[in-house]
């Protein structure tokens, strides 16, 4: 079975009102039910759920899709984790619909090899019979409950994993899987002897690293010996692991962020352990001092509440410095948790407790903040050009949130504090002028490091080997949202509810013109429905369509939102043919105002006269195209 055929399972047999009824209060109207829309800000029941139809939409903000598209955008989930908390809610044995992946066997033989170690190092911790681990878990005040929540492990010197692997009896499934935990890197080949292997990890405490999930894709692992390098051993890069976009504990922690609406990000898995063990289980741990922006964008998708909450050390603090860039330019303001005068939170619950930790949680203070304090000098200068220098520091602060109030009005009272007297409105156009000659250029994010062995006799600096500055880089390349254009979302409107229209070859223009790939993609796809079904058939196969994972649930939303109102009936040509070519002109439009205002933008970069007059000649041309667009449009 297929997540196609649960997709279609979940549509059939449970009735739209009984999913959104296990999150909102639903009321009978009439002949129909409505509910307070959690979309907007609703006073009054603006959301219409009708079973019928198998759909819900709010008119008064316009949210509106199926059951699966409600849990989606409500819950602030992915397409899989949709369906897979329909399925806890509803009784259904989810694992029972997961596809096959017989297009990447790789990827299945992976997991499966790791789910079993996973088991075997757990198997080995709970024998007490070795030593290291039960001191360990003693030591870090670790709870058996805590253990089996985390599926603590240890893996014994003895080459354990490498042996079970050559118990599988067919020679062609155990050369595969001897071939794929080579491949992942949880055995490796003897140097001496290349037809031998032996397991990475020996003597060590096991960290079992989840996709979002809860699927184990690799481990940290921690020495227990002394002189034992490196202290922390990671899987390597892999088709399943990458440690710069995961997040410890995300899979136990994402239902507790969006309830709390606030996520803590720690350090180090036992940060993570240790808060979750105290009752704070909306925290989540990078993997070494860098958030890749896979992680970033999966944490701000559940909240825009985030405390920094790294190691209180040199390394730590950059790191936090590091991400609250990331969050500004998010436009979000991370908050600041400090540990003095312990590390960790690990160290500070020992030593604190649960409720003064919330007390510094309560009392966290916004990391620009605590950045703009760190460099304000101790001793104001007399000097204006000492106080400008200080200023411009403080420039650099802000800078990632743009032009934002957060930026200005942090500005403003950091020279009012520096003795400065212009007014506002001249440290605004300062700050303007400093963002002008200082462009950000685009952002990078660290790869996973290259793993390094118990065999390698170098010695290795732990902060080294952790710290996202020493790492290879990639580009971060901002995301396209699938609609860009206001007429793009009045086109898919028309078009759901007007199937007829594709006979018109204004759409086949308009389509030509579209900006937005995913918008053509998905009207393509409906032309091509349209022509090969029966007009009953209509309703039920678009919404088929619009329930498939890779349709962007900005234009499931649009789409549900209009079919929730189609009706078969014939509009007359002309009517048909005048709607299309008023949404052409009113395209053409909309993109040339988009060109014209990136043009502007760009007036202040042009040092020369005849720079800035060819930008104005491109910027008049471009508004005599409008002119004509203006009367083609009241003909």
């Amino acid at each position: 079975m297929s997540l196609e055929d649960l997709k279609n399972r979940i549509k059939s047999d449970l009735p739209i009102s009984t999913i959104i009824g296990q999150y909102l209060a639903l009321h009978r109207q009439g002949s129909g039910l409505v509910a307070i829309c959690p979309f907007h800000d609703d006073t009054k029941p603006s959301m219409n759920v009708n079973d019928s139809r198998g759909m819900y939409k709010c008119f008064a903000c316009n949210a509106g899709g199926d059951a699966i598209t409600f849990v989606q955008k409500y819950q602030k989930l992915e397409f899989i984790e949709a369906l897979k908390e329909i399925c806890q809610k509803n009784g259904i044995n989810f694992d029972a619909y997961k596809e096959e992946k017989r297009q990447n066997p790789k990827m299945e033989m992976a997991k499966r090899i790791l789910s079993l170690a996973t088991r075997l190092y757990r198997e080995t911790a709970k024998s007490k019979a070795y030593p290291h681990y039960n001191e360990f878990i003693i030591k870090r005040a670790i709870l058996d409950e805590s253990a089996t929540t985390f599926s603590l492990g240890y893996a014994p010197s003895k080459n354990a994993l490498t042996e079970y692997l050559k118990t599988i009896t067919d020679e062609k499934d155990r050369k595969f899987a001897r071939d794929i935990a080579l491949e992942i890197g949880i055995i490796k080949k003897d140097r001496n002897n290349p037809e031998e292997t032996y397991d990475t990890f020996r003597d060590r405490i096991m960290f079992p690293i989840w996709d979002s999930l809860g699927v184990v894709i690799g481990f940290t692992s921690r020495a227990v010996r002394e002189g034992q390098i490196p202290k922390y051993l990671n899987s390597t890069d892999s088709l399943l692991f990458n440690k710069g976009n995961l997040l410890y504990g995300f899979h136990l922690a994402k239902s507790h962020i969006r309830e709390k609406d606030a996520a803590i990000v720690v350090e180090g898995n036992m940060d993570q352990l240790a808060l979750y063990q105290y009752g704070f289980k909306n925290a989540v741990a990078i993997q070494g001092t860098a958030l890749g922006e896979q992680a970033l964008q999966r944490l701000i998708g559940l909240t825009k509440n985030i405390y920094i909450a790294l190691d209180n050390d040199a390394p730590g603090y950059k790191a936090a410095e590091r991400m609250n860039n990331q969050l500004l330019e998010k436009g979000i303001i991370g908050l600041y948790v400090n540990y003095d005068p312990v590390k960790d939170a690990d160290e500070f619950l020992k030593a604190e407790g649960g409720i003064k930790l919330q007390e510094r949680l309560d009392n966290a203070r916004p990391m620009v903040d605590v950045i703009l304090d760190k460099i304000f000098p101790e001793k104001v200068p007399e000097l204006v050009n000492r106080k400008l220098d200080v200023l411009n520091k403080a420039f650099e602060v802000v800078k990632p949130l743009g032009t934002n109030l957060e930026a200005t009005e942090r500005l403003i009272n950091f020279a009012k504090r520096l003795g400065l007297t212009s007014d506002a409105g001249q440290i605004r156009k300062s700050y303007e002028d400093y963002l002008a000659k200082n462009k950000t250029k685009p952002r990078e994010f660290a790869k996973a490091p290259v793993q390094h062995t118990e065999n390698e006799s170098e010695t290795l600096d732990e902060n080294l080997t952790n710290d996202a500055e020493f790492l290879s880089v990639k580009t971060f390349v901002e995301p396209i949202k699938p609609v860009q254009l206001n007429s793009e979302r009045l086109l898919l409107q028309e078009l759901v509810q007007n199937p007829h229209a594709f006979s018109s070859p204004l759409v086949s223009e308009i389509l030509d013109l579209l900006p937005s790939d995913e918008v053509k993609k998905y009207i393509t796809r409906l032309k091509r429905l349209v022509y090969e079904i029966d007009e009953g058939e209509y309703s039920s196969m678009v919404s088929n369509l619009m329930s498939n994972e890779e349709v962007p649930l900005e234009i499931k939303e649009i789409v549900s939102s209009a079919l929730y109102q189609y009706k078969p009936r014939n509009i007359d040509e002309k009517v048909l043919s005048r709607l299309f070519f008023d949404l052409k002109i009113k395209i053409k439009a909309e993109i040339l105002i988009k060109q014209k205002e990136d043009l502007k933008k760009q007036q202040d970069q042009f040092q020369t006269e005849l720079e800035l007059n060819e930008l104005l000649s491109k910027i008049g041309h471009i508004e005599k195209e409008l002119q004509v667009l203006k009367k083609l449009k009241h003909k």
